[in-house]
């Protein structure tokens, strides 16, 4: 009715507001398209890169409790480290490790798993303490230190062996192993295992599927906290 008006009595306001409208809906259909999970698509690079970050920020944010004493905080933000650090380890030990040896990058994906071992190592033994065993500082060197091993290794990770594993991919390639390392994420234990297979075979998913119960049962008497960053959902195109 007030568009109907306008227009009879104000034939420039009409057109003013008619090219208004067409502007609203140009830059709403904009945002929506920017905003649409189709905008992008799936890369495994990406995906690893969401748990580098989280523990980049989680250790942050240890850092933080610990130099406030809140031991409370502190427990939680290492449970939290310690699970997403697992689930990325085997995670990337299923998918992307195997990745690295079907492209002959054997000695990229001989090098990571070995990191890897003493990444589990060093994660297990915040696993199985806390601000109470240990005592508020040696604990916090212990994650500290945990952190630094994971922290190091995924810095190579990322400006080298996965630059060397992007150049064989193609980006179909890529969003596929986005989705296997998803999917592996989803399968492997919630806590470090140091003694476990590490070679991405049966043996390894077989232990995995025996202790996830077991580590679920542990974390659900644990407290966590937020990440701040998330993956993408894996039905994306």
């Amino acid at each position: 009715m007030l568009s109907r008006l306008a227009h009879a009595s104000h034939p420039r306001l009409a057109r003013a507001a008619q090219s208004s409208a067409a502007r609203g809906l140009y830059l709403r259909t904009v945002v929506t398209a920017t905003n649409s999970p189709a905008a992008s698509s799936l890369d495994y690079y990406n995906e690893v890169l969401v748990d580098h970050n989280n523990v980049r920020d989680l250790l942050k944010r240890f850092t933080d409790a610990h130099r406030s004493r809140d031991e409370r905080l502190m427990n939680a933000i290492a449970n939290t480290i310690v699970r997403e650090a697992a689930l990325h380890s085997d995670g990337e030990e299923i998918s992307i490790y195997k990745a690295l040896d079907k492209y002959e990058l054997h000695e990229a994906a001989d090098k990571d798993r070995e990191e890897h071992q003493a990444v589990k190592q060093a994660m297990s033994l915040v696993d199985s303490n806390s601000t109470s065993s240990l005592g508020t500082d040696e604990f916090a060197a212990s994650v500290t230190e945990a952190c630094k091993l994971f922290l190091q290794h995924a810095e190579d990770e990322e400006k080298n062996q996965f630059k060397k594993l992007s150049a064989n991919l193609t980006a179909l390639e890529r969003a596929e192993l986005a989705r296997d390392f998803l999917e592996a994420r989803e399968m492997v234990p919630s806590r470090p295992h140091p003694s476990a297979p590490q070679g991405g075979g049966v043996g390894q998913k077989l232990m995995g599927t025996m202790v996830k119960p077991f580590d679920a049962a542990i974390s659900s008497t644990r407290d966590f906290v937020e990440l701040k960053y998330h993956h993408a959902n894996p039905n994306m195109s």
